[in-house]
């Protein structure tokens, strides 16, 4: 089985060709062979919060519907997991490594879940600030296609506005944090700037890692146990760390101001890179990630075409 993370572009340009096949003969032709796949279990195309939070902002009913249509289909309803659960097991897994601790048990598709708002947070998030009963997980698992297309596509138009004002100035918030950061370290060298970028990665997490730390076992009375060595490996050998560090560092290096798409791109980047087999993106994203050769580091492919996908799916030897 293959995992392929597709950005919203690329859906849209599927989303046209299911709507419109004779104005969009290739990618219609892509579009069943990509059906084909899924149906027999040899392709997995799951979204991030990013796409879902793309598609829920469509303001056009028709072209909502569409576009939710085709991705839960192809989905199946699949989500890469969100932020705080990634961290949960990529941290267990070093510190469990670096102190010589049973590794965490997980399958090996961990970071997929078939229940859709896992994209941002588990059900059992306390951050949600309400009980999910379990109940409603279990018939999201057992109706993930069906529940994931309802929630793009039903939600009241006013509910979906405040959603997305919310979350515009939050991205502002933090969009102006970074600027200033941006102009203070502008003098520094890339090195420098690295180790601050590792830094301030660290700070922000500094008590959650101590609570996933301390599931392993490591018995930490507070953040000094983490010392110097494993905080290094923190930033290195941790996926959401290390591509959120570089992907930043060459963001940041650029002269344009940062832009609201700028953060969801790099979300679903740090959630897809270290687990897809391929990834398509904008240009600029796929071309940060290649400078800091992230492809290399976890073996994806980094593509900016979803046609790239028809190669995967012809030449790749899929199982049959």
């Amino acid at each position: 089985m293959r995992i392929v993370y597709l950005d919203q572009n690329k859906w849209i340009d599927l989303a046209r060709a299911f709507k419109k096949p004779d104005d969009h003969t290739e990618f219609h032709k892509l579009l069943q062979s990509v059906r084909t796949e899924v149906v027999a279990g040899r392709l997995v195309l799951p979204l991030t919060s990013t796409n879902l939070y793309e598609t829920y902002k469509v303001a056009d009913t028709e072209r909502r519907r569409d576009l939710a249509f085709v991705q839960a289909v192809l989905s199946k309803g699949l989500v890469f997991r969100g932020r705080q659960k990634r961290l949960e097991v990529e941290v267990g897994r070093v510190v469990a490594d670096h102190l010589k601790l049973p590794m965490p048990d997980t399958q090996d598709d961990w970071f997929l879940s078939n229940v859709f708002f896992e994209a941002t947070a588990e059900w059992e998030d306390e951050r949600l600030g309400l009980s999910i009963p379990e109940k409603v997980v279990a018939f999201i698992r057992s109706n993930p296609v069906k529940c994931l297309y309802d929630h793009l596509v039903e939600a009241p138009d006013d509910h979906r506005l405040v959603a997305v004002q919310n979350f515009s100035r939050g991205t502002d918030r933090l969009r102006s944090t970074i600027e200033e950061r941006r102009g203070r370290n502008a003098g520094e060298s890339l090195a420098m700037r690295r180790r601050i970028q590792g830094a301030r990665l660290l700070i922000n997490d500094l008590d959650l890692i101590v609570g996933f730390a301390n599931k392993m076992g490591a018995g930490w009375q507070s953040t000094a146990d983490i010392g110097k060595e494993l905080a290094h490996r923190l930033v290195d050998d941790v996926p959401t760390y290390h591509i959120e560090r570089e992907i930043a560092l060459r963001i940041e290096a650029q002269s344009r101001p940062l832009e609201e798409n700028d953060f969801r791109d790099m979300a679903s980047f740090c959630a897809v890179v270290a687990y897809a087999d391929m990834v398509t993106g904008e240009n600029q994203f796929v071309n940060l990630a290649r400078q800091a050769k992230l492809g290399k580091k976890y073996e994806t492919r980094l593509e900016t075409s979803v046609l790239a996908l028809r190669e995967l799916l012809e030449t790749d030897a899929i199982p049959q």
